[in-house]
């Protein structure tokens, strides 16, 4: 890494646990397939990216209160998107025929 970046990016977010968090998390994005804000080099690992975006200001620092409603967001768009893969595949696994089974104790349950 680039020790100007470091440098540059320091100046856009002086508190390096804060900077760190930000980097490391910008970084996790990218590695999860988000490209990256600026100009994709070969060989540049995904932190580097990070630092470059916060050190050109692309990326602000958020408050606590921010990136709480954006964790809650991404939690609540992870389960949508976990319910809607097991409905598919309840479906793809039912043949597309509702099924249902009895829940009373005493209905005899029939194989077809």
């Amino acid at each position: 890494m680039n020790q100007k970046t470091m440098e540059d990016a320091l100046e856009i977010v002086p508190n390096r646990f804060q900077l760190t968090m930000m980097a490391v998390a910008r970084a996790k994005e990218i590695n999860e397939g988000e490209a990256p804000l600026d100009s994709v080099e070969a060989n540049v690992k995904p932190v580097v990216h990070a630092l470059k975006e916060i050190a050109e200001g692309r990326m602000v620092p958020a408050t606590r209160e921010a990136m709480s409603r954006v964790r809650e967001a991404r939690r609540v768009l992870r389960e949508r998107t976990l319910m809607e893969a097991e409905k598919e595949e309840i479906l793809e696994d039912d043949g597309g025929e509702n099924s249902y089974a009895s829940a009373h104790p005493d209905d005899e349950v029939v194989e077809s």
